[in-house]
């Protein structure tokens, strides 16, 4: 819902979102634009060739996510202090890493900030935010934030389209406006994809296509 809504903020539109009762037989949400409901499936896409469950890189990144986010929950059950955090290299070493922080915590000031070199192959960059910031989870693995950038056409969403297309079918059941938004999120690596095309120039039987490079890059078909 999050790509959705930033969708609607980019193409100035006022929608209401809301997710099916029957997943199975609805599109992903349902969206009323004030005048008139459609459906619309999500599908983020990556950079990587994708097997049958997905991308590889991009499971590999909410892994990484997860503890990333466990590392930071650890550490605020703690202590209170403000950290801004990013690691490289090995994230297994969970004990080490948030010893090194907690110590880096009660010896640092204000805006201090550290390069710390953990012998379990981590660097990590810490941050000594203000007291008045609160608890600050933002923590990135930073490995998964930097890579190429690979240029794609009308060509490469090919699939993805035909692939959801085969949904339209028991969609149109219930609805005779079916959209479809493709997503790539170049916060992480495996979505740094830079569209060469003017406009998504394929013919489809989705109503309209939108693809969206986060947060306010918009490409449409179909318009």
């Amino acid at each position: 819902m999050v790509y959705a809504s930033q969708l609607a903020k980019t193409l100035g539109g006022n929608w209401t979102i809301e997710f099916p009762d029957d997943e199975r037989e609805w599109p992903d949400l349902l969206v009323h634009d004030g005048v008139q409901q459609f459906g619309l499936e999500v599908r983020e896409i990556t950079k990587d060739k994708e097997t049958k469950k997905g991308s590889i890189r991009r499971a590999s990144e909410g892994r990484n996510n997860q503890i990333i986010q466990k590392l930071a929950d650890s550490y605020y059950q703690q202590t209170s202090i403000p950290i801004k955090v990013g690691i490289l290299g090995n994230i297994d070493n969970e004990t080490v890493i948030l010893e090194s922080l907690l110590q880096f915590s009660i010896e640092s000031k204000e805006w201090d900030n550290i390069r710390i070199d953990t012998n379990k192959n981590s660097i990590i960059y810490a941050t000594h935010l203000p007291e008045e910031i609160g608890i600050y989870k933002r923590w990135e693995y930073v490995d998964d934030r930097v890579g190429w950038v690979r240029e794609i056409d009308s060509e490469f969403l090919a699939p993805f389209i035909i692939e959801k297309e085969k949904k339209i079918p028991k969609y149109k059941i219930h609805l005779d406006d079916i959209r479809l938004l493709l997503v790539a999120d170049p916060t992480y690596s495996s979505g740094q994809l830079l569209f060469t095309d003017n406009k998504i120039d394929i013919e489809s039987e989705f109503n309209e296509i939108y693809f969206l490079v986060y947060p306010n890059e918009v490409h449409r078909a179909n318009s």
